[in-house]
Formats: structure tokens, C-alpha cells, sequence
């Protein structure tokens, strides 16, 4: 077992602990994009704190640190970095126990996922100017994401070799899927359409190092450009929809039309189907409004409630 080294644990140390926890997990394969979370979220925290003398001095540094007010989803999802950044200090032995052990997750409102109307889907979609290559473009984006719900940081990277139209489908390659395994997803015809419309626009120059889904100049986009870039159309729309809100709205509708959680957990690229579940909730809650609404026994009862047929005093 190895020994604990010793360590000064103060801020500058934790950065340099820091590059190395990301070359090691960089060399087991870790994608660009859980990098970048791991080096954002751990990086905030390291900004957060003044000083770290000690041990001690961490853990105080962590109880003021999720003593922020914040929404529960994004406190879980600082707890789940640095939860997995501290494990790791902790085997390497570089701290003698886990700072966050005695921080609970919070509980999050599942009923707070960010589905989308299909009204409100034909008004967002109604917003781009598929006349132009930037329209069309941020067009086929959403009309990918309700088609399919993959998420936003692996459409971007989808290369037209990735495309395949004629059996319309769209290869999620392993090296830019989250979980590092990639799949195919099925697109439906007029998605296929609008897809072979966008191509056209697409200039012939372009080799396939340049992502399918790229600026007028032929760069990559990322997902924070993309979260602007649908907020601007869902404020002329009068839709709120972010675009992880359209990937929920995806996994929802598809449940809702008879689709089953294990198709669904393939889909998505779930690793398990504890997110799936979520989703199962939340489409039960619907289902229950709607069973409410159209079941048999409800409209009887509600025929004792209807005014009687023949008027008092035998009149009609």
C-alpha cells in the first residue's frame, strides 16, 4: 500500500494535483469534455478558497463552499467532481481521507426537468431563417436533439462521415461520446430532408475535419456557444427550453408513445438506467393526468353531474 506522502495541502499544491489527476485520467481515456468539467468544477473550487495550511483548512474551505446558495442540480453536480477528484487524492496519498464524505447530495426535483411543449417545439423551430447557411444550420441542430436526444457537446462534434442518409442514422463516434462507447441513432425522414438541405449549403472545400455542424468560417462550436445561441430564438419564440431541455424532452415524448426505459437507456448513452428512471417518473406523472381525463369511470361520474334531459313541469 502506499505510503501517504507528505503533503503542504496548500492552494498551489492542489492545482499541480490537479494537472496530474487530469493527465492520468486523460491517459485512461476520459473524453475532452469530462476533462474540461473536471478541470472547471475542481478549478472553481481552488479559486473559492484563500489558503489551505492544512487538512482541516480543506474541509472548513468545503462546508463554505456548498454553503452557497445554488439550484440542487448544479450543487450535485459540484459534489460528483470534486467527490471523484478527492477519492482519487485520497488513493494516491496525497490527502487522508475524502473533505467531502460528510456532504449529503440534495434532492432535486425531478418534476423540474426541462420538457418542452410540442407547441412550444413548432415555435422554436419556426425561428430560424432556413434561407440562410447560419439558419438552416442552428435549424437541423434542434430538429437533431428532438429527434434523437443526444446530447448537445456530441452533436457538435458529429463529422459527415458520421452521417449516413440513406439508412438515416447518425454515428456517435466512442472518442467524442461522454462515456467513451459510441452507437447509432436513428433519424426520422424529415430530419434526413432538412440534413440533406443543410449539405447543399455546406461549402465543397470543407474537408471532414470540420464538424458537420460549424461556424461560417468552417470552426467548432461548443455547447456554451449553442446554450446562447437557442436562448436568443426561445426569447423571440416565448419559449423557455435550454439545449439539454430539448434532449429531456426527447427521452419523455419517446416513453410517452409506448417506447421502453432499456431502448431508451441505449439511446441516450446512459451507462445505467438510474437517469432513465427519471425520466420513467416523469412520464408515469403525465399519463396519470391523461388517464384522469379520458377514463371510463371518471365520465361516469361525471353524467350524475349533467343537468337533467326533461325540464321541471313536464315542459320541452
Amino acid at each position: 500500500m502506499r505510503k501517504l506522502v507528505k503533503f503542504k495541502q496548500n492552494t498551489a499544491d492542489l492545482k499541480q494535483v490537479l494537472q496530474e489527476f487530469l493527465l492520468v485520467r486523460q491517459a485512461n481515456g476520459l473524453s475532452q469534455r469530462t476533462l474540461e468539467d473536471y478541470r472547471w468544477h475542481v478549478g472553481k473550487f481552488l479559486e473559492f478558497c484563500n489558503s489551505l495550511s492544512n487538512y482541516e483548512a480543506i474541509q472548513k474551505a468545503v462546508l463554505r463552499y456548498f454553503s452557497q446558495p445554488c439550484s440542487p442540480g448544479y450543487r450535485n453536480i459540484k459534489l460528483k467532481y470534486l467527490r471523484a477528484f478527492f477519492n482519487w487524492c485520497v488513493r494516491e496519498g496525497y490527502l487522508p481521507a475524502n473533505p467531502t464524505a460528510g456532504i449529503k447530495k440534495a434532492r432535486e426535483d425531478i418534476d423540474n426537468a426541462r420538457h418542452v411543449t410540442l407547441e412550444g417545439l413548432k415555435k422554436l423551430l419556426q425561428q430560424p431563417d432556413k434561407k440562410t447557411y447560419t439558419g438552416l444550420r442552428d435549424y437541423c441542430l434542434m430538429l437533431v436533439q428532438i429527434d434523437t436526444g443526444v446530447r448537445p457537446g456530441e452533436l457538435l462534434q458529429v463529422r459527415v462521415s458520421d452521417l449516413n442518409l440513406e439508412s438515416r442514422e447518425i454515428r456517435i463516434r466512442p472518442e467524442v461520446a461522454k462515456t467513451r462507447i459510441g452507437r447509432t441513432l436513428a433519424i426520422s425522414p424529415h430530419t434526413a430532408q432538412a440534413l440533406v438541405k443543410f449539405l447543399r449549403l455546406r461549402p465543397s472545400w470543407w474537408g471532414d475535419d470540420v464538424p458537420l455542424f460549424a461556424s461560417e468560417n468552417g470552426n467548432a462550436l461548443n455547447t456554451s456557444w449553442w446554450s446562447k445561441r437557442l436562448a436568443k430564438y426561445c426569447k423571440k419564440a416565448g419559449v423557455k427550453a435550454t439545449p439539454y431541455g430539448l434532449r429531456h424532452t426527447f427521452a419523455i415524448e419517446f416513453l410517452k408513445a409506448g417506447g421502453d426505459p432499456f431502448s431508451l437507456q441505449r439511446i441516450l448513452g446512459h451507462t445505467d438506467l438510474t437517469m432513465t428512471r427519471r425520466y420513467v417518473r416523469l412520464s408515469q406523472d403525465d399519463i396519470k393526468e391523461v388517464h384522469e381525463k379520458a377514463s371510463p369511470v371518471q365520465k361516469l361520474q361525471q353524467l350524475g353531474k349533467r343537468a337533467p334531459r326533461k325540464l321541471p313541469g313536464g315542459a320541452r
